[in-house]
């Protein structure tokens, strides 16, 4: 344990834990018909976060993104003149299948609850660990961010970094079992409307259906996959999966129309708009092979951006000696999911990479939960980190 640290603990991170996991913050993009308004948004998360703050001795900004929904920026200094953004986000994503998402409950070291996890881990570490430095300042001011509108669409760190401050590096809180990740893929969305003509089912000859139509589309895409050979030394290559199929009219009716939604994974390497434009002209040979069909691309709804920070950058390194001095292993890893880090490399040109307690694995399940004690070792990891020596 590193001196200074010691108001880290079980029971003051398993207190933070249940402060998060029962004030839901679902985001508003997730809502669905008869459930409670007071589950979404992170205004309530933010104030009660803010009051804990206050309450040990820090001062805390609401920094309102859009109507209801801001983000929470917490400051320490630092013996030196260099800033570090610390970040994670306060909102979550629904509830379904959950009895009781929003009541957190211990069992085994473990606390469960919706939030647990994702982000709320990630967010009691960065708290636990900036009153300690507070107490007893590291060589880095830290800057700490809990965003708005992560598992949407990423406004609330947009939102910081359009302010304009400056950071020589970053940490961003997602559940990596306290491993260091410099390596993250994109995400594309987008969707594909088919339409055919209808016709009664007892002539089917007269009409194009839009589902058969879709099955060709599948067909294309998965060719074009399969011509895709680049892949990552950290993240393999590149995925696309259909996430979504809506089609049909009667039961007695040719469908005349399909709508197929799609999620590419894309490589650091790769352009978004390019690889956006690839699949267009594939869904245009459908179209062209298949008289009378109509085929329209959707622009992307979600383009979240891949990153690659380089090894020997300097956050990597102050993070890997961290890791080996709380005995976890340091090598660098490259996910396949998107974070708000990707934002703060590529529209902050922060060099940053993702770090947290709990698993990838327990994030959006229904029995979520985060280890109380990888909570504790993560935070006493970050004092260390804003702490740490020259490289």
């Amino acid at each position: 344990m590193t001196m200074g640290d010691t108001g880290i603990t079980l029971a003051e991170a398993t207190r933070l834990l249940e402060i998060i996991v029962s004030t839901p913050s679902v985001n508003p993009a997730f809502r669905e018909p008869g459930e409670p308004e007071e589950w979404f948004g992170e205004a309530r998360l933010a104030a009660e976060l803010a009051g804990w703050l206050g309450r040990n001795g820090l001062d805390a900004e609401l920094d309102e993104v859009f109507p209801g929904r801001p983000n929470l920026i917490a400051r320490v200094a630092g013996t030196g003149p260099r800033r570090m953004i610390w970040e994670g986000h306060l909102d979550t994503v629904q509830v379904t299948g959950m009895a009781e998402p929003f009541v957190p409950s211990l069992r085994d070291g473990r606390l469960f609850g919706r939030g647990a996890v994702d982000d709320g881990g990630c967010i009691a570490a960065f708290l636990l660990a900036l009153r300690e430095l507070a107490r007893e300042p590291g060589e880095f001011a830290v800057d700490f961010v809990a965003a708005a509108d992560e598992e949407f669409a990423f406004r609330g760190v947009l939102h910081h970094i359009a302010r304009g401050e400056r950071y020589a590096m970053g940490v961003a809180g997602e559940p990596t079992g306290l491993q260091v990740v410099r390596a993250c893929k994109g995400c594309l969305r987008w969707r594909v409307t088919l339409a055919g003509r209808a016709a009664h089912t007892s002539r089917p000859e007269e009409g194009l259906s839009a589902i058969d139509a879709a099955r060709a589309l599948l067909d294309r895409f998965e060719a074009a996959m399969a011509r895709r050979q680049d892949a990552h030394p950290l993240l393999g290559p590149a995925t696309l999966v259909c996430t979504g199929i809506e089609g049909g009219a009667g039961p007695n009716t040719v469908p005349p129309e399909c709508t197929l939604r799609f999620d590419y994974r894309y490589l650091p390497h790769e352009d978004s708009a390019e690889v956006y434009r690839a699949f267009a002209a594939e869904a245009e040979a459908v179209a062209g092979g298949i008289p009378g069909l109509a085929v329209s691309m959707g622009e992307p709804f979600v383009d979240s951006s891949a990153m690659d920070v380089e090894e020997g950058a300097e956050i990597v390194a102050r993070m890997r000696r961290v890791c080996r001095a709380h005995g976890v292993p340091d090598a660098p890893l490259g996910v396949p999911y998107g974070s708000d880090a990707t934002k703060l490399v590529n529209n902050g040109a922060i060099p940053t990479v993702v770090f947290g307690p709990g698993s990838i694995d327990q994030a959006h399940t229904a029995d979520e939960h985060v280890e109380v004690a990888q909570v504790v070792q993560a935070a006493r990891m970050l004092v260390d980190l804003a702490r740490g020596g020259p490289v």
